[in-house]
């Protein structure tokens, strides 16, 4: 009896599950023993937020099953062979676009990971380039953005030595031992130099400092030296000062010779009296040559005489032979003839 009730109390619990499971579309049974396997998923990507349930094994099956595709530099803040479990953020950090400009010039379009700072960048660029770079924003620990234009500029420096040039000064000299309305440079100018060593501070190509760290005569300046004549007809010269200017010297007979009639054959009254050949009125410093050997015109030097001008012939001038102008008879006479020196003048 007790057999045949627990055989009838079974039966009717198979009838109940068996009724209940046909009540039920086949469809929301599968639902039911599925739901109960999936996780909750945080999905943040580029400002954008999914919210998802999946039954996915891994973050790349995850990122598969959305449709959500990693770029080379895009990365996660789980692995992509990392499990999922439910409750799980996951976060792209999307890669950033961003150029270097050098100097000006543009010289790449690059990807970053975010998060990248742009003394990181300078490095790089650095080390490809093999030059040193500076920022022109300043702040190298800022963070990349995407769309950045970042603007580095070349920096270099380099010691230059420049030669300086030192004036000479000039130094007139006016004396006597040279006929005035003349002048001649005795001693040429020389100008000096100086070495001066600076550090350039170069960015971006241009010069941006400089600064003298040294500095050294190398050559002093020589001065110039002009005489300027102020010697007059007759005036005594000293033949052996440096302010001396002569072409050469000649060795001469000398006689001397007045304006009167004894010497010239002219009187007082006569238009020509005290006219010298070249036109000239005669006074002391006027002396006769031959002009075949000291052309007229010429500046001399006569020893014992003066400067004097060679603006006068005479007949028995000729060759070596000087004749000098006096004032009266008796200083003619008393100089008589004798050897002396003539300087011919520049």
């Amino acid at each position: 009896m007790k057999r045949f009730k627990k055989a009838i109390r079974t039966l009717v619990w198979f009838v109940v599950f068996l009724a209940f499971t046909i009540a039920i579309p086949p469809a929301t049974h599968l639902f039911f023993a599925g739901d109960s396997q999936l996780m909750s998923v945080m999905v943040y990507d580029s400002g954008q937020v999914h919210h998802h349930r999946t039954g996915s094994a891994t973050v790349l099956e995850l990122l598969s099953e959305l449709g959500i595709h990693l770029r080379p530099l895009d990365r996660t803040n789980h692995a992509t062979h990392a499990p999922i479990w439910d409750g799980m953020n996951l976060i792209i950090f999307r890669e950033l676009v961003y150029g270097v400009r050098i100097n000006g010039e543009v010289v790449t379009m690059d990807f970053v990971l975010p998060g990248t700072t742009v003394g990181q960048i300078l490095y790089q660029h650095q080390r490809d380039n093999d030059v040193i770079l500076v920022y022109g924003g300043g702040n190298y620990g800022r963070y990349v953005e995407s769309g950045d234009m970042l603007e580095f500029f070349t920096w270099d420096s380099h010691f230059y030595t420049d030669i300086a040039i030192i004036p000479f000064d000039i130094i007139e000299n006016h004396t006597g031992n040279v006929r005035q309305g003349r002048s001649h440079i005795r001693q040429e100018g020389v100008p000096g130099e100086h070495e001066v060593t600076s550090a350039v501070v170069i960015i971006g190509g241009e010069e941006q400092n400089r600064d003298i760290i040294g500095s050294n005569v190398t050559s002093y300046p020589v001065c110039e030296i002009i005489d300027i004549g102020t010697g007059r007809l007759g005036a005594l010269a000293d033949v052996n000062a440096e302010d001396f200017h002569a072409v050469r010297m000649v060795r001469m007979e000398a006689t001397a010779y007045t304006a009167g009639f004894s010497c010239t054959g002219k009187h007082p009254c006569d238009p020509w009296y005290r006219i010298t050949a070249s036109g000239r009125r005669v006074e002391h410093g006027i002396v006769a040559v031959d002009r075949n050997v000291i052309p007229l015109g010429t500046w001399l030097y006569v020893e014992g005489y003066g400067i004097a001008l060679a603006a006068d012939v005479g007949g028995a001038i000729r060759g070596y032979k000087i004749d000098l102008f006096m004032e009266c008879i008796q200083a003619a006479r008393r100089f008589g003839r004798r050897h002396i020196n003539v300087w011919i003048l520049e």
